[in-house]
Order: C-alpha cells, then structure tokens, then sequence
C-alpha cells in the first residue's frame, strides 16, 4: 500500500508543476468608437470582431480571459484593467496581450524617441487631434506608459514566465520603444500646428530587445512598421486585423507556449499565404534574447 500510495504520488507530481504555470489574456478591441465624446473624429473599424475570433481560442487552450470591449474600453479603464490583471499575475505565467484599436503617433515629450513621436494606442475615449483646454492628449495610452506595466509584469511573473504582446493598430513598429479599412492615421498628435509627422522610413522587421535579469522573456508582434498604415482583411467570414486573422489561423492548431520562436515562425508563415496580409504593410517582431 505504501509503495503504491509512492508511485501514484511521483506519476501526478510532474502533471501538478505543468498545471501550476497558469495562462492568462488580456485582450482589448475597439469596433465602435464614441464619436460624439470624441468630437466625430475616428471611424469605426472591427477591433471586437478580432477578440471574439481570437479569445475562444485561446479559451480552448486554457487560457483565462479579461476582455475589454468597445465603450468599456476607455484610457481609465484599460489602466485599471491591467493593474488588476497583473495583480492576478503569478510566477511562471504565460501571459498574452492583445490590442486592436486605432493607433496613432504623439509628439514625443521627454526626448526617448529617435523620430520625436511616440507610438500610442487609443482608447475609446482618446480624440484624433489636439483641442487645448479640451483635449490635450490625456487620453492616449503611449508606449512609454504600456511598457511601465510590461516591466511590471515581467517582474512579476519571472524568468520562467512569458508575455505575448499584440498590437493590432497602426504605428505599431517598436512600441518598445481591397475593401480594407485602415487603423489609425498618418496625422500626428501634437499641440503644434506647424509639426507635421513624417518619419524616416523603417526599413527593419526585427528588433532584438535586451533580456533583463529577474524578468520574463517577452515577444511583441505588431501590424505593421512605426511609419505604416495598418489595413483591415476582408475574409470570407468578415472583416479582421491581418495580424489578429493570422494569430488566429496559427493558434488553432499550434498550442501558445514560452517557445516563442515556433509560433511567430508559424504566424509569419501565415502573413506569406496568398490573401493573408495586406500589400505595403509589414510584420514587426521584437523579441528578448
């Protein structure tokens, strides 16, 4: 009996460590913007349809869901929503985070920034231009603001863990640092007038981001280069973010894991099928090594 009781004890002990690495998503997707909050200014685009296509997959794979959707999907709530994620967070997670919102440039205000923009996404909530004492850019979710709760996170969950970044939205390239409709706009966000955005042409698709003792390893895929627009699919099953379309195609038989090199290497793989992915409009993959 005793040896028995041993041998079911040393048979389950190595299922319960691989149960212990939990998976968790946090997803965002904006289809229907306010425009009357937001002064007429940004059209409708199909960020929900990308999460309602993606998060039951994910579902299957046993990843627990946080879904932020259209109006609930404001600056304040997207900030309060992922502080609370990440307190959910353990070590050893795999973790993935997904947006699919509008996406535009902001004048870079502390100097980080080799174009003088910074990459942001837009809440629901956030205007396309600048209306002083009105609207002055309070809104837009920077990628210096996203990547403080990235450190965070990656803290958090450790070397062990995994963080999935996707950035479905325009002006995505290094947010580290037919019938389509587009994501974003080539119109800056600046309080000055006489700024126009006109960066210099990316000419990469791959950045290698600098591996920092204690934290996860993190992988960013992103729509399209910083100086790009990001163009919508048109399937047979609807209209969908190319990026968001492809992820999809790739995790319904491929199983999201901290082998990162496997999935992006799948989900470039699918961007090269004929129909796949929009003409002029690049993959980004930033990657810790």
């Amino acid at each position: 009996m005793h040896k028995l009781l041993i041998t079911i004890i040393l048979t389950f002990l190595p299922v319960f460590f691989v149960q212990a690495q939990h998976k968790k998503a946090f997803l965002v997707g904006i289809s229907h913007y306010d425009n009357a909050a937001t002064n007429y200014e940004w059209n409708d685009i199909h960020g929900v349809e990308d999460v309602k296509l993606i998060s039951p997959l994910l579902k299957q794979q046993g990843f627990s869901i946080t879904e932020l959707l259209d109006g609930k999907a404001t600056y304040k709530q997207i900030k309060n929503g992922l502080s609370k994620f990440i307190a959910s967070c353990k070590k050893g997670d795999i973790v993935y985070i997904h947006f699919s919102t509008h996406g535009q440039p902001v004048e870079d205000k502390d100097g980080d920034e080799t174009d003088s923009w910074d990459e942001a996404i837009v809440p629901v909530d956030a205007y396309k231009n600048y209306k002083r004492g009105q609207y002055e850019g309070e809104c837009h979710l920077l990628d210096d603001e996203l990547n403080s709760y990235l450190n965070t996170l990656r803290k958090k969950i450790g070397e062990k863990g995994y963080i999935y970044l996707v950035i479905d939205a325009c002006h995505a390239g290094t947010t580290s640092r037919g019938d389509e409709s587009t994501r974003g706009t080539m119109v800056g966000f600046t309080s000055n007038p006489k700024k126009q955005y006109n960066p210099p042409m990316e000419r990469k698709n791959n950045y290698v981001i600098r591996q920092v003792k204690g934290y996860s390893p993190i992988t960013y895929l992103e729509a399209c280069r910083s100086d790009q627009i990001n163009r919508e699919l048109k399937t047979k099953d609807g209209m969908y973010g190319a990026l968001s379309y492809n992820i999809a195609q790739v995790i319904k038989t491929l199983k999201i894991s901290s082998n990162s090199t496997s999935f992006v290497d799948a989900v470039k793989q699918s961007a090269k099928t004929k129909g796949n992915w929009p003409n002029n409009q690049n993959l980004v993959v930033e990657t810790t090594m």
